[in-house]
């Protein structure tokens, strides 16, 4: 089997994120089509021990792992040393935050990427370790997330490389800064910069897979590398469609999946809960919003404080199962590639209301698999019609399921993203 090295950002593990299960879902079923070894850092204790589980999965996967220790540099007072790190992320923290002092309702502008796009330079000894393992005779060599973009000037140029660009930093940005208040000559001048910047980097690798064909036109008509770049989206875990459960219909409870350190999750849980929730009062709607995944910040409490509808679940232990009975709410605004929550919904027999960019790249149509709506009249419009017409609720989702299973069937993926390995090697 030919070898491929994955590298990557994060421990893809446990699946509680878009990102993780778009990772892990293709790298479990690539393992049994090629020798697969995968390079990371996990640079926490609960990091380290997320990995030891993933490694009892993937008996068959070589690990590379970047430890703690090997970043550490040689100082003559460790501790000192760290408490020092530690008080200069503080104090980093406490003047971005007097410099926003007067904005504290621009929650996108305090949230932003665009102050993140330029990456700081990756820790030498990391880098020394990342040219190491590369040069151990790879057939292709993958570099996934944003954060290692800047890995293609380090990558031999001997071996096939391929970027997996989950989500178009400069596309965020973009959505982003539509949102400020306003936009200011320094904001500008850096949204170009790190455009720039993305567009070159991504120019280093041999290959670039994006998630969606819009993902796919965008890139194209800025790097002029149409012929090296391809689509490959994720696979979707997806019940047994002979063993599917009976539709249930949703009476009053609206659902929503992410986590609040994905920024795009947090916006679009403030813009419902503050845009949205009011115009279903004022419709005299009876109804609950779940948020499921990790929330504890100082702004959903704020929210919550605001809005008795909302509940926080937290973790739940069977997704599929949770949110069937439910309208399923998708009120994204901001990002690109593939929404893995809405493909989840899908697969649960939920019923969905969308924002256009919370759908972008899929191929569902809006009154046929989903309702779209982008201001909170009409999207306040889509939950009430879907809670008071359950002919609708399931006529949707089951369109929605039949399409999920013929388009986005997880053997079809697995043998669209083999097909783009074969080019490359080709």
């Amino acid at each position: 089997m030919k070898k491929i090295l994955f590298i990557i950002p994060y421990v893809p593990y446990p699946l509680n994120s878009g990102g993780n299960q778009a990772f892990f879902n293709m790298v479990d079923h690539i393992r049994h089509r090629m020798s697969v070894s995968l390079l990371l850092y996990p640079d926490s204790d609960r990091n380290e021990e997320n990995l030891e589980q993933l490694k009892k999965i993937w008996t068959d996967v070589d690990f590379y792992v970047f430890t703690r220790e090997m970043a550490r540099p040689a100082v003559r007072h460790p501790f000192y040393y760290k408490w020092l790190g530690k008080a200069k992320a503080s104090l980093t923290r406490k003047m971005r935050r007097q410099l926003l002092a007067g904005e504290t309702q621009d929650l996108v502008r305090k949230k932003s990427t665009l102050w993140k796009s330029m990456p700081d330079a990756l820790e030498p000894a990391y880098m020394d370790y990342v040219a190491e393992v590369a040069g151990r005779g790879f057939d292709i060599i993958q570099v996934e997330f944003y954060e290692l973009i800047g890995l293609g000037y380090l990558l031999p140029r001997d071996v096939p490389t391929v970027f997996v660009h989950h989500e178009i930093r400069f596309v965020r940005n973009k959505n982003e800064m539509a949102l400020f208040k306003d936009v200011t000559p320094q904001e500008r001048m850096l949204y170009e910069m790190s455009k720039d910047f993305e567009c070159m980097a991504l120019k280093q690798f041999g290959h670039i897979v994006t998630l969606t064909d819009t993902d796919r036109h965008i890139l194209s008509g800025l790097t002029g590398l149409a012929g090296r770049i391809h689509t490959s989206p994720a696979i979707v875990r997806m019940p047994d469609r002979k063993e599917a459960k009976e539709f249930v219909p949703a009476t009053c409870r609206l659902t929503f999946v992410g986590s609040e350190d994905h920024f795009p999750n947090l916006d679009a849980v403030d813009w419902f809960c503050r845009e949205v929730i009011p115009c279903l009062r004022r419709r005299g709607v009876t109804f609950r919003v779940q948020v499921v995944g990790q929330w504890r910040g100082l702004r959903i409490k704020e929210l919550s404080a605001a809005c008795p509808e909302l509940e926080l679940p937290g973790f739940v232990e069977d997704l599929h199962e949770y949110l069937r009975g439910s309208v399923f709410l998708v009120p994204i605004r901001i990002g690109s590639g593939m929404r893995m929550k809405i493909l989840d919904a899908i697969a649960s027999r939920a019923p969905v209301v969308t924002t256009a960019k919370g759908c972008e790249g899929l191929d569902f149509t809006s009154g046929v698999e989903c309702l779209v709506a982008d201001d909170a009249e009409a999207f306040a419009d889509a939950v009430v019609r879907l809670l008071n017409d359950v002919p609708l609720q399931e006529r949707m989702a089951l369109q929605a399921e039949e399409k999920l299973a013929r388009i986005y069937d997880p053997a079809k993926m697995l043998e669209r993203r083999m097909a783009v390995y074969e080019k490359i090697l080709s």
